[in-house]
């Protein structure tokens, strides 16, 4: 038990749909690839050693995107052609610096806090993001050719909105090292920029490889639902009951329901096959017997009526009904007439059932379920059988014979609050 109720923030259960990840994979898998190239093109420029350290992905919204740049930097803005959107590419300032400092011949790093470029560092900046940008678009070409001219260069932060602040961005960030110093470039891209790509390597292979259906997990789901239980339900009596006729029952009473010739197996709310029920080893079962289409059909007519409560009477089943708008209700005084329930009750049916037995096959056993194969229930031979109400377990019962030749349900017993809280949980 907590002693204190702690702050609690809201439960935004849609927070994962607002923040898509799928899609980044594309990114992800491409991101490292073109690093890496521009590294090298970095190393036939510098002439010296040029090494990528890590490549890291991320989405996440606009404003934290470019939150995240570093403080003194230059970046490029390139149109997607012929996708929608703007790419970012930002070079770092210590990365440009090195590179500067590479050229003009020096031998050693010299670390000192920068604070803005200079004329030269500007211009190598914009030689590097230029060739960042034609190391992407020729990684992508096998995709999709892309046109990545920069059509400007900025080195304020403040300066390079290139999207909604409310949009989701794709950020690759790859971290250089060089013999003179350590800086990042960081690549983005709006989010939704990539959906034309996405589609198009989805139904072919390409840089990432197949994007088809994926064999390993189709297997496993597969064998997965092979394996899956499904709990099958063999009634020998269904019938509605009105409510004041069923309030009356008790111990020793007849149900009025009449006994089916022949179980019927039902999976959650639907009836599946009839079948003939006997006995085996001290426990029930049943013998699937095939069904006709129109056997099929009658099934399907007979649960249909009984989710609109029954055949006949004053359900309405099959009517089109008309749209009526209500009055708004307005309250009553204390002590006022009370509405008399016996018209009521009459009119109210409740679905009673009574169960020969249950029992759980998987759905491989389902699929290959043959005429006359024989199936083993969980109830033993002179067990009391189970009556439902409205899917409720409500008593136990007996078969007896009654008069005519034929056979009724006697209850025999109410179910115990141990039994329903089992039933609950079943």
């Amino acid at each position: 038990m907590l002693e204190a109720m702690p702050e609690l923030e809201r439960l935004d259960l849609l927070d994962s749909l607002r923040m898509p990840q799928l899609r980044s994979q594309l990114m992800e898998t491409l991101s490292d690839r073109f690093m890496r190239q521009i590294a090298f093109a970095l190393f036939q420029r510098m002439r010296h050693a040029v090494q990528l350290l890590s490549c890291i992905n991320g989405v996440m919204s606009h404003e934290s995107a470019l939150s995240q740049l570093p403080e003194v930097m230059l970046a490029g803005i390139a149109d997607l052609t012929p996708l929608r959107g703007r790419m970012l590419v930002a070079v770092d300032g210590d990365l440009i610096g090195a590179v500067v400092d590479a050229l003009c011949g020096a031998q050693s790093a010299r670390p000192f806090d920068r604070y803005e470029l200079s004329a030269l560092e500007t211009r190598i900046g914009k030689q590097v993001i230029d060739l960042t940008f034609a190391t992407i678009a020729e990684t992508i070409a096998a995709l999709m050719p892309l046109e990545l001219a920069t059509i400007g260069y900025e080195s304020a932060t403040g300066m390079l909105a290139i999207a909604d602040g409310q949009d989701w961005m794709i950020a690759c960030t790859g971290i250089f090292e060089t013999a003179l110093g350590t800086g990042t470039i960081k690549v983005i891209v709006p989010y939704a920029s990539f959906e034309p790509l996405e589609a198009k390597i989805g139904s072919q292979s390409g840089m990432l490889g197949g994007r088809g259906p994926d064999a390993g997990w189709v297997t496993a789901i597969e064998a997965m639902a092979e394996e899956t239980p499904v709990g099958l339900r063999f009634e020998i009596a269904r019938a509605p009951v009105p409510l004041a006729q069923f309030e009356a029952l008790g111990p020793g009473d007849l149900l009025p329901v009449p006994l089916l010739s022949e179980a019927i197996a039902s999976a959650g709310a639907i009836d599946l096959f009839r079948a003939e029920y006997g006995q085996s080893e001290g426990y029930v079962c049943c013998r699937a017997k095939a069904q006709s289409v129109e056997g099929e059909a009658g099934m399907a007519d007979q649960k249909e009526r009984v989710a609109a409560g029954g055949g006949g009477g004053a359900s309405g089943a099959g009517v089109d009904t008309e749209r009526v708008e209500l009055e708004r209700l307005r309250g009553e005084p204390r002590g006022g007439p009370i509405i008399t329930a016996k018209g009521l009750l009459d009119r109210v049916q409740v679905m009673v059932t009574v169960e020969l037995g249950r029992c759980h096959v998987t759905v491989k056993d389902l699929r290959t379920l043959r005429h006359g194969q024989i199936i083993t229930l969980d109830q033993m031979v002179g067990e009391p059988l189970a009556i439902f109400a409205n899917g409720q377990k409500l008593a136990f019962g007996e078969v007896v014979a009654v008069p005519n030749d034929r056979y009724g349900i006697r209850v025999t017993a109410l179910a115990d609050e141990g039994e329903l809280a089992e039933e609950d949980k079943a």
